[in-house]
C-alpha cells in the first residue's frame, strides 16, 4: 500500500513539474540582457531609414559565449555618389571599391578597359590569408587569424536581415559598427567606418581589447596593390601600385618590385620614423591611412605572381601596406580615391580638421626628379590648362593653346640662343685654326700667352653657353609641363580627334603622332644653329636625337605627344623667322682675313698667328 502511494505521489509531482513548466516557462537571464542591450545600442540614428534599403529591425549583437561564432557571413554594400564599396563581415574587411565619379569636375570614371573602375585587387583575395584592404594586425598570429577569419555582427543589421544595402545622397553620412566579441579567448574588437557621401574619405575607429585590456595600437591593411585593376600591362608612364608614404619629414616611393628583390628582406620593407600618412598608389588613384597621431611600425610586404598579356607570361607584384593605428577608439581616416591635386587639395584639409594637424596629400602626386621645383610650377600650368578647358571645352585644344602661349613667352630666349649659337658657328673655324696651333708650341714659345689670349677673347665674344644658358632657363617649365600632361587626371580618357584617351598612347598599330613628332623635330634640328661648323656632326645630331626620342617617346601619352609635336611645329616657324632676321645687322660675323697666310699686309684686328 505504502508502495502505491510512493509511486502515486512520484506521478503527480512529475505531472505538476512538467505542466508548470511548459505553463510559466523559465527565462534565460543572459538572454533577456543581451535583448535590453540590442534594443538600446542597435536604435538607428535620425534619418538612417532613409539612407538604407534595408528595414532596420531590433538588433542582435553577438554575445559573448561561443555561440557567438556561429554568427553567418553576410555582404554589406555602400553606395555614395562618388563609389561603391562591397564588405565581407568575415574579417569585416572591403572586398571592392568601385569609384564612378570625379568629384572635382563631374566626370564618370571608367577603368582602362572600359568597365567598371575597381581599385582592390582581386589576386589578392585568392590568397590564405587573403590580402584585403581594412583588414587588422596585431602582431599576435592566433589572434590575427581569429580577427580576420571570423564573422562581425554589424550593429543595426541583425544577422536575419542578410545581406545589407546602404545608400547614401547629398550630405549625408552612414556609421557602420563592426563588431566581434569571444568570450573563450576574452577578445573583443570593434571596427567604426564613417562613409560621407561628398567625400572619397571614411573615418575610421579601431578598439581591440584582449584579457580585459586594450592594446595601445595596431596595425590596418592597405592594399593589396590598390589602383585600375583593368590595365592589362604597366610602362614608364604607367606606374604600377607602389609603396607611398610620408614617414619622418619627407615622402618615400618604393616600387613593388624593388621591396619584392630587397636581398636583406625580401618582400618586406619597415620604414622607420612617424607616420603621417602612408598607403599604396599607381599613376591615378590611391588608398591611404592616415593615423589619429603619428606613430611609428610602418611595413610594406609584395608577394609575385605571373599573368597572361598577349598570350606571354608577365610577372607582377601584389603591394600591401601595415599602417599603425590607434586602438583606443581615436577617429582615423582612411582616403581612397584619385590623386588629382584639387580633390587632394580638399581632402587634406578635410582630413587635417579630423586628425588636428596639417596635411599634405597632395604628395602622393610623383611629380618625378626636381618635384621642389616641379611642382608649384606645374600647379600653375594646370590651373592654366584647366582655365583653357573651360574655354574650349576640349582638352587637346587645351593643350595646343598653353603650347603656343608657353613657346610665345620664351620666344625672346630662343632669339637669344640662336644669336649665340650662330655666332659661335661662325668663330668655330678661326676657334678651331688657333687650337691647332697651340698644340704644336711648346710652354716657353712667347707666341703662346698671345693665342691664348685670342682664344679667350673669341671664346667670350662667341661663347656657345650663351645659347645653352636661355634653354636651361626653360627647362624647369618643360619638364613641369611635361609631369602635368602625364600626371593630371584631367587627361585621363579625354578623347581629341581620333585619340580616345590624352592619357594612353596612341591606339593604332601605325603611331601617327611619334613619326610626325619625329619628323618635325629632324627639320628643327637641321634649321637650328649649331655651335659646331661641322655638317657631319650636325646631320648626325639631326637625325640621332629625333629616332633617340622616337624610341623614348613611341609609347608616351597622347597627350605629351601632342604638345611635343604642337612645340616642333610652333619652334620651326620661331627659328625660321630668327634665321632670317639675323642674316644682317650685328649678328654677322666679324671680317676675316682673306689673304694667305703669312702674306704682309696692313690688318683690320690684331692677327698674333702672322707674328
Amino acid at each position: 500500500m505504502q508502495q502505491k502511494r510512493l509511486v502515486l505521489a512520484l506521478l503527480i509531482s512529475a505531472v505538476v513539474l512538467i505542466g508548470w513548466n511548459y505553463l510559466f516557462p523559465i527565462k534565460n537571464p543572459q538572454n533577456t540582457n543581451s535583448n535590453t542591450q540590442s534594443t538600446s545600442s542597435a536604435s538607428p540614428s535620425p534619418g538612417t531609414a532613409s539612407q538604407t534599403s534595408t528595414p532596420v529591425t531590433s538588433a542582435s549583437p553577438p554575445t559573448t559565449t561561443p555561440a557567438a561564432q556561429t554568427v553567418r557571413q553576410r555582404t554589406i554594400v555602400v553606395r555614395t555618389p562618388l563609389y561603391d564599396a562591397k564588405f565581407d563581415t568575415q574579417g569585416a574587411v572591403a572586398t571592392s571599391w568601385i569609384l564612378k565619379v570625379n568629384k572635382d569636375n563631374g566626370r564618370e570614371l571608367k577603368s582602362a578597359g572600359g568597365g567598371p573602375l575597381e581599385l582592390v585587387s582581386q589576386e589578392g583575395l585568392k590568397h590564405i590569408p587573403r590580402e584585403a584592404p581594412f583588414d587588422l594586425i596585431t602582431g599576435d598570429p592566433l589572434l590575427d587569424s581569429s580577427i580576420a577569419g571570423k564573422n562581425y555582427d554589424v550593429e543595426g543589421y541583425p544577422d536575419s536581415a542578410g545581406d545589407v544595402e546602404i545608400k547614401l545622397a547629398g550630405n549625408e553620412e552612414k556609421r557602420l559598427n563592426f563588431v566581434f566579441r569571444d568570450s573563450v579567448n576574452n577578445v573583443d574588437v570593434m571596427k567604426a567606418i564613417t562613409f560621407k557621401a561628398e567625400s572619397y574619405a571614411t573615418d575610421l575607429e579601431v578598439k581591440v581589447r584582449r584579457q580585459n585590456q586594450w592594446l595601445p595600437q595596431v596595425k590596418i591593411q592597405a592594399g593589396s596593390s590598390i589602383g585600375d585593376q583593368g590595365l592589362k600591362s604597366y610602362n614608364f608612364y604607367s606606374v604600377a601600385p607602389e609603396a607611398v608614404a610620408f614617414v619622418g619629414d619627407k615622402v618615400e616611393r618604393h616600387p613593388a618590385q624593388a621591396i619584392n628583390e630587397n636581398k636583406s628582406s625580401p618582400d618586406h620593407l619597415t620604414l622607420p620614423g612617424d607616420v603621417d600618412w602612408a598607403g599604396i598608389g599607381d599613376t591615378y588613384f590611391a588608398m591611404v591611412v592616415v593615423p589619429a597621431r603619428r606613430l611609428q611600425g610602418l611595413e610594406y610586404f609584395t608577394s609575385a605572381y605571373e599573368t597572361d598579356h598577349n598570350g606571354k607570361k608577365e610577372k607582377r607584384y601584389l603591394t600591401r601596406a601595415l599602417v599603425p593605428v590607434p586602438a583606443d577608439g581615436s577617429r582615423s581616416a582612411v582616403y581612397v580615391g584619385p590623386k588629382d591635386h584639387y580633390v587632394l587639395q580638399k581632402a587634406s584639409a578635410e582630413i587635417g580638421a579630423e586628425v588636428t594637424r596639417q596635411l599634405d596629400l597632395d604628395g602622393l602626386i610623383n611629380y618625378g626628379f626636381g618635384g621642389r621645383i616641379s611642382r608649384p610650377i606645374a600647379e600653375k600650368l594646370l590651373w592654366c590648362i584647366k582655365k583653357l578647358y573651360e574655354l574650349t571645352g576640349s582638352y587637346g585644344v587645351a593643350i595646343i593653346l598653353f603650347t603656343i602661349i608657353i613657346y610665345s613667352a620664351f620666344f625672346p630666349l630662343k632669339w637669344r640662343s640662336s644669336k649665340a649659337m650662330k655666332k659661335a658657328q661662325k668663330l668655330a673655324p678661326k676657334m678651331k685654326d688657333i687650337q691647332e696651333k697651340i698644340k704644336g708650341m711648346k710652354q716657353t714659345d712667347p707666341r703662346l700667352k698671345e693665342l691664348q689670349m685670342e682664344q679667350l677673347r673669341l671664346m667670350k665674344e662667341g661663347n656657345p653657353l650663351g645659347g645653352c644658358l636661355p634653354l636651361l632657363i626653360q627647362m624647369p617649365f618643360l619638364f613641369a609641363l611635361y609631369r602635368a600632361i602625364t600626371i593630371s587626371l584631367d587627361f585621363r580618357q579625354a578623347s581629341f580627334l581620333w585619340l580616345p584617351d590624352l592619357s594612353a598612347p596612341e591606339p593604332y598599330f601605325i603611331h601617327v603622332l611619334p613619326i610626325l613628332m619625329a619628323g618635325t623635330m629632324v627639320v628643327l634640328q637641321l634649321i637650328t644653329p649649331a655651335p659646331s661648323a661641322d655638317p657631319l656632326q650636325r646631320k648626325m645630331m639631326a637625325i640621332g636625337m629625333p629616332m633617340f626620342m622616337l624610341y623614348i617617346l613611341w609609347s608616351a601619352p597622347a597627350g605629351l605627344l601632342v604638345y611635343w609635336l604642337v612645340g616642333n611645329i610652333v619652334g620651326f616657324v620661331q627659328q625660321f623667322l630668327i634665321n632670317r632676321w639675323t642674316q644682317t645687322g650685328d649678328d654677322t660675323a666679324p671680317a676675316e682675313e682673306t689673304k694667305p697666310k703669312g702674306r704682309p699686309g696692313k690688318k683690320k684686328s690684331p692677327d698674333v698667328s702672322q707674328r
